[in-house]
This record gives C-alpha cells, sequence and structure tokens, in this order.
C-alpha cells in the first residue's frame, strides 16, 4: 500500500515538473519572439538612417531604400544572436542538441532529403501542368539557366539552413522535450506557418524612429484580398510537421534541410519554367506558386500520414 502511494506520488512529483519545464520553456520562446520583434522595431530605423541619413556611414549599401528591407534584415539578424541566449536559457548545451549531429556520418542525410524535397514538389508542380492550368514558357538561354540555378540553390540552403536551425532544431527541439512529439511539431509547425504571413511591403514615408512599429503591422498579410490564404496556411503547417518529422526520424537536421531546400528550388524553377494560362487560377491550383493551392495538400498530407504510421525508432544524435 505504501508503495503505491509512493509511486503515485513520484508520478504526480514527475508530471507537476514536466508542466512547469514546458510551461519555462513556452515563457522563453514567447519572450525570444517579442524581443526580436520588438528590437527589429527598434533597431530598423537606425539601419535604414545609418544608409541614407545626412549623417550615414554605411552609405555602400544603398541599393534599396525600402524600408521593410531593413525591419527584414534586423528581423533576421535579430533572431540568430537570440537563439544563444534562448539556448543557454533552456539548457541546451551543444550543437547535437539542436539537429547538428555528427557531420561526418549524418551529411548523406542531407542529398536524401533533398531528392525527397525535389520529388515531391516536382510531382506537385506536375499537376497543374498535366490539367493545363500552367503552361512552359520558351526555353531559357543558357546563361539565364546558370543564373537561375546558382540564385535558387544558394537561396534554398541559406534559407533552409536559418530556418530549420530557427524552427524545428530550437523551437521544435524545445517543445518535444515536455510533449509528445507530435503535439511538438503541430505546435510548431502552425507557429512556422503564421510566420509567413508578414509578406507585406509596406511603403513606409518619412522615416522616423517610430517606423519600425508602424511597419509592422503594415506586414501582416493581406487577408482580405487574398482567396488562397487558407490552402497555403494548411499546406504550411503540413510541410512543418513534415520537416519536424524528419528530423524526429533521422534524429539530425540534414534531412530536413535537405527537404526544404529541395522545396525552396522547386517553387522558384517552377516560376522560372511556367506561368499560368488563361483564367486558371482558382482555389484548385492557387496563383501560381503551388504552396497556396488545395492541389498540393493530399500529397503532402500523404506525407505526413505515411511518416507517422513509420514504426521506425529515431536514432540517437551523435
Amino acid at each position: 500500500m505504501n508503495g503505491n502511494c509512493f509511486n503515485k506520488n513520484h508520478l504526480a512529483r514527475q508530471e507537476i515538473a514536466a508542466v512547469l519545464r514546458l510551461l519555462r520553456h513556452t515563457v522563453a520562446i514567447l519572450i525570444y519572439v517579442a524581443c526580436v520583434f520588438l528590437g527589429a522595431a527598434l533597431l530598423s530605423p537606425l539601419a535604414w538612417k545609418a544608409v541614407f541619413a545626412d549623417w550615414a556611414f554605411l552609405t555602400f549599401l544603398n541599393d534599396h531604400d525600402d524600408f521593410h528591407r531593413y525591419f527584414n534584415r534586423c528581423l533576421l539578424g535579430l533572431s540568430l544572436l537570440g537563439l544563444g541566449l534562448l539556448c543557454r536559457f533552456s539548457g541546451i548545451k551543444s550543437w547535437s542538441e539542436i539537429g547538428w549531429s555528427n557531420p561526418s556520418k549524418n551529411l548523406p542525410w542531407l542529398g536524401k532529403g533533398l531528392l525527397l524535397g525535389l520529388a515531391s514538389l516536382t510531382a506537385a508542380a506536375a499537376i497543374p501542368l498535366l490539367s493545363g492550368a500552367r503552361e512552359m514558357l520558351p526555353t531559357p538561354m543558357l546563361a539565364d539557366w546558370s543564373r537561375h540555378l546558382v540564385n535558387a540553390l544558394s537561396a534554398g540552403l541559406l534559407v533552409a539552413v536559418i530556418e530549420e536551425t530557427l524552427f524545428r532544431g530550437v523551437l521544435f527541439g524545445l517543445l518535444r522535450r515536455d510533449l509528445s512529439w507530435r503535439w511538438a511539431a503541430l505546435a510548431g509547425s502552425l507557429f512556422f506557418a503564421a510566420m509567413h504571413f508578414l509578406d507585406q511591403k509596406p511603403d513606409i514615408e518619412p522615416i522616423t524612429w517610430t517606423s519600425g512599429f508602424s511597419a509592422l503591422p503594415a506586414m501582416v498579410h493581406d487577408f482580405t484580398n487574398d482567396p488562397y490564404w487558407a490552402a497555403k496556411f494548411t499546406n504550411l503547417t503540413l510541410a512543418g510537421f513534415i520537416l519536424c518529422a524528419l528530423w524526429q526520424r533521422t534524429g539530425n537536421l540534414y534531412c530536413s534541410i535537405g527537404a526544404h531546400a529541395g522545396w525552396i528550388f522547386c517553387l522558384k524553377t517552377n516560376g522560372f519554367l511556367t506561368q499560368s494560362t488563361a483564367d486558371s487560377a482558382s482555389a484548385l491550383w492557387g496563383s501560381g506558386q503551388i504552396s497556396d493551392g488545395w492541389a498540393a495538400t493530399p500529397l503532402l498530407a500523404l506525407m505526413v500520414w505515411y511518416i507517422i504510421r513509420s514504426n521506425e525508432k529515431p536514432p540517437q544524435p551523435d
């Protein structure tokens, strides 16, 4: 009897400790997000004035004067700088804990993920082509091909490394400490999808010290004039879940980075090689981005179902 009571009390204490850890990690993530956005709002006018004001000392960077570019760069820079503090506060002590395991052993997963990303989104892109909703553009010149390949591959790898480290490595990595990995993946993927809707490019003039706070709400997606946002949000959530599951199954970030980079490459190549046919835009096909049409949803949902049904146990990171 005493043994049963002891076991019950021990389990109760473990559950309470797990809830407290989850609360601590959730609060840490929310504080991190709030500080990043607040910092970007404060620093972006200074960054802009350092390039264009009378006292500017970074005039060699004046290729664009769009304020939203400076806000986004400050947001990205602070996101990366703040990761170290978030990891330290949350008890993350090594790169392997956020998915950057032994590269000599796990780097082949990068190629496997790249093939998965290329194959899956190529299949999704082929559906509107076969149905007549999109058509091929004239064959590009060799120089255009070379420029496209360099830009698409470099952008895909850069974005994939940054976003996988942030959204999967740290965010999902923290949530899955105290939640079932499926629930952690869902929560992280919803946040991942939501961040992609800060995509407006407001024209802020004149630039003052409070322009960052004016730009932030103006960057929120124009939902009222976008009939495709629901499909895009659903597809991004499913994509985020797949990327979380790839890390869960492989024990590292390399596969998810490869898949993410492959998707970006396919999105850019689809826009480079094809165009929408007349009057083809619809909720089924979206606006031609693949990700904002319901036609891609069954494929992504099938990938999620397959990964969840998989009985493989994830290997431990090295």
